[in-house]
């Protein structure tokens, strides 16, 4: 998952994403290494006690045998024995194949940085780091807080008594090792050839690399000494010697110096910075649990004390205070309550909570209040008098017995929380992802909008039109996070009808503001109905008129700049969301569902110019970057599935090189135009997701990740039929026929020129259902074909017109029978 710091063909990802951070792991060492550290005291105490402190961590298990479930759950008690967090910390575990040697590894599943409770700025914290700090449940309680994987193919140990035979690894001991990497003993610092660097959107190292310092107690995360990223960073990455500076931890250790990190000479992704020294803390040494290798028969169930006072110093032993800050409101003219939770991992000082004021500089005006408990609500509270129209100011604070003080914001008086008193004419802010489309055969949709405001949302409303009758209103819903949520239901729509919509908040001040989204002068949101049509063994279109063949906000059908037809789109240049954990997909459907045959296959010429993954890197690799890729459902709304394996630019070498002979900065200027066309065959059954007979709904798909982006996708003379075995679809080119008019009413013309050879074509016309209903054989005279056909009696709808010739050749049009 090693990402480089300077890629040469498409994107510079430094800052670089959180997917692309390596997992710390624990390696076997291969040696036997018989010993055993006991589970630590405050574990044995929980066990006898039933006060229920400490922390819960939820696991779910992913192909888990049960023993290791139960040795498992052993290790998570041990852990749970010893932090302290109010809010569940989730893992999901998974069961699989790892690289030779690797026992486990585990990664943070997000982290954040500059939240409210954040004791330094600028600093990345593991995401159960930040729900413990922030007392309270930050992402949804079902997302998981850490991933980690352990190894099916280890001679493992299950026990959880210690005694771990000589030819056997200690279950128990590997998973406190990995649960400690999810905790938080693990950073941004990553390594690639000679340059080390850090960074995550921002250039802003991980909490844990905040403290890494070298020989001479310089922190590496000092830019004034060594720039990120560099070579200098690399040579103190593997200098073989580099401490951590806690001072917790240092008071644990006899001789009063730092824990001494992992920093061999080669750069060990994986390993290095985020372990302990191997060479110091060997086999029976009560802190060696987080060096990088376990030996055969070592059972180590402590975290060990340098752990623990590393931890310590993060964050994990903290006075944590939570409050819902005041919005601005009008006059006032009784007092105000103010209260916050005060949750302490020592022991808190209840006469030190205070809450900081001023309606000018804390350094020049501050009055503070102090806060009182109230044993009814587990809160402090007090109360602010009424106040005057005006600014103001606050924070609050908190310290323990042993006169550390705490604060909210963590960083005041430096950050603070502000409110206005006084008339308000600020108008709401609305959020909302319009709607692209409603099936026809659902006639309802879901309306979502985050709605906030400085003094309040008095209510959210939604103005709709359906086709051009009158408007109708509905009042939004109301629940947690700011959000307003609604169902729009219809009855009887059809195909082709419209609904347009905005949406209008109002706040809560006297003054009534409102907000409409979007404004005024844009108008109105518009969605369509869309009807899946009957399916088909046969589909064909050029893209030289409009149809509404497919479904799409995304992809677009027009003659684009540099082309000489009409063709399907996507946009251009298509975007990326320069976000840590954001993607885009961009996607159309095809409304037709397809039959599918023994030899049904899919025809179409394209140009992608999408980001090209790393050399040597295949479809889902974390390095593959942008792609395009061809889907297939049962049922045209989840379970898509590969018909082909996604692709990009790297598919064919002039897309590839024009591509990246067009880079600027993160992002290529290279536009497409016709002469980069290229033909693509895909065999619908081959990639043995479906079957012949299934019925299939087929999407195009365009991926973008977080960074850089191109032109996009052009797709031209799409053909999906069944093609008989030994044909190739290298037919006629469909510039050499033309029929015409189409759409047509009475007679079809069919005319060509060929340049010798042709003697004779048969026409067939088949209707959507593949079925034959005309068919004629045409002489070729003078290596001209000129011929009318009277399609009369056909009825009204699309048909296809096959074209061919003697040795088996074919060419396809669709055609529109008015």
């Amino acid at each position: 998952m090693l990402v480089a710091f300077v890629i040469a063909q498409a994107q510079e990802k430094l800052p670089i994403d959180v997917k692309d951070l390596s997992r710390a792991s624990c390696y076997g060492s291969g040696v036997v290494e018989k010993s055993f550290i006991a589970p630590p005291e405050a574990f044995s105490k929980r066990l006898k006690s039933t006060d229920g402190n400490g922390a819960t961590i939820n696991v779910e298990y992913v192909n888990f045998p049960e023993d290791a479930q139960a040795a498992f759950d052993y290790a998570v008690g041990i852990w749970e024995s010893l932090l302290k967090s109010p809010i569940t910390i989730n893992m999901n575990v998974t069961w699989e194949d790892l690289d030779e040697g690797v026992l486990g590894n585990c990664t943070p599943s997000n982290y954040y940085e500059n939240f409210d409770a954040a004791p330094l700025a600028d600093t990345y914290y593991p995401i159960a780091l930040v729900e413990k700090l922030e007392g309270k449940e930050i992402t949804d309680a079902s997302s998981p807080d850490i991933f980690a994987s352990f190894s099916s193919d280890v001679n493992w140990y299950f026990g959880i008594d210690g005694n771990t035979p000589i030819e056997k690894y200690d279950f128990v001991t590997v998973v406190l090792h990995e649960i400690t990497h999810g905790l938080g003993f693990t950073g941004m610092i990553m390594a690639d050839e000679d340059i080390a660097g850090y960074g995550y959107i921002e250039y802003h190292p991980g909490v844990f690399d905040r403290n890494v310092v070298n020989q001479d107690q310089e922190h590496l995360t000092d830019t004034s000494l060594f720039e990120n990223p560099s070579s200098e960073l690399y040579e103190e990455i593997t200098s073989n010697y580099l401490l951590y500076k806690s001072e917790t931890a240092k008071s644990f250790n006899e001789d009063d110096s730092y824990p001494r990190l992992y920093a061999p000479t080669t750069y060990d992704e994986g390993s290095s910075v985020y372990h302990l020294n191997e060479y110091t803390y060997m086999s029976g040494n009560s802190n060696s649990l987080m060096t990088p290798q376990i030996g055969q028969g070592e059972a180590i169930h402590d975290p060990g004390a340098f752990v623990l006072g590393i931890f310590a110093d993060m964050g994990w032993e903290y006075t944590s205070i939570s409050h819902d800050h005041l919005k601005d409101m009008e006059a006032v003219s009784e007092p105000i309550e103010m209260s916050a939770e005060i949750i302490s991992d020592t022991e808190l000082d209840s006469t030190s909570v205070v809450l900081h004021f001023t309606s000018s500089e804390f350094e020049n005006e501050e009055i503070t209040y102090d806060m009182t408990y109230d044993s009814s609500t587990d809160l402090f509270i007090t109360m602010l008098p009424a106040l005057p129209d005006g600014n103001y100011k606050y924070y609050i604070s908190a310290a323990d017995t042993s006169e550390t003080t705490y604060s909210l914001p963590a960083r005041a008086p430096e950050e603070y929380f502000s409110f206005v008193v006084g008339e308000d004419t600020t108008t709401p802010e609305l959020s909302h992802d319009p709607v692209v489309y409603m099936l026809e055969s659902n006639q309802f949709v879901d309306i979502d909008v985050t709605a906030t405001d400085n003094l309040g949302i008095k209510d959210v409303e939604i103005e709709y039109i359906i086709n051009d009758q009158s408007p109708n209103e509905k009042l939004l819903t109301a629940g947690s996070n700011d959000l307003y949520t609604t169902q729009l239901s219809f009855d009887g729509l059809v195909d082709g009808d419209s609904i347009r919509y905005r949406i209008i908040a109002t706040d809560a001040s006297s003054n009534a503001n409102t907000y409409t989204l979007p404004e005024p002068e844009e108008g109105y949101f518009t969605f369509y109905v869309e009807g899946l049509y009957e399916p088909v063994t046969i589909y064909e279109n050029d893209f030289d008129s409009e149809s509404r063949d497919f479904i799409s906000d995304d992809f677009s059908i027009y003659t684009g700049e540099n082309f000489d037809n009409g063709a399907l789109h996507s946009p251009h240049p298509y975007l990326s969301p320069e976000t840590e954990d954001g993607s885009y997909n961009y996607v159309t459907m095809l409304k037709y569902p397809i039959i599918l045959t023994a030899n049904t296959k899919m025809r179409y010429k394209e140009v992608v110019l999408v980001e090209p993954g790393e050399s040597g890197t295949d479809f889902k690799d974390v390095e593959f970057w942008d792609y395009v890729i061809v889907e297939g459902s049962k049922n045209g709304e989840d379970n898509w599935l590969p018909l082909i394996d996604g692709y990009d630019s790297g598919d064919n070498v002039s897309w590839s090189n024009y591509y990246v002979q067009n880079i600027s900065g993160n992002n290529s200027e290279a536009d497409g135009n016709k002469s980069y066309f290229r033909q693509r065959e895909i065999n619908l059954t081959e990639n043995g997701h479906f079957a012949v007979e299934d019925t299939i709904y087929i999407r195009f798909r365009l991926y973008s990740d977080p960074y850089a982006h191109g032109w996009g996708w052009v797709i031209d003379n799409l053909l999906i039929k069944e093609i008989e075995t030994g044909i190739s679809l290298e037919e006629e080119s469909a510039e050499d026929i033309l029929i015409y008019p189409n759409p047509v009413e009475e007679s079809l013309n069919i005319s060509g020129l060929f340049n010798g050879g042709v003697k004779k074509v048969e026409v067939f016309i088949l209707n959507s259902t593949g079925l034959t209903v005309y068919r004629r054989s045409l002489d070729v005279s003078g290596n001209i074909l000129s011929e009318s056909l009277d399609l009369g009696s056909l009825s009204s709808g699309f048909y296809f017109v096959t074209i061919r010739f003697e040795d088996g050749k074919s060419v396809t049009k669709r055609i529109v029978k008015r």
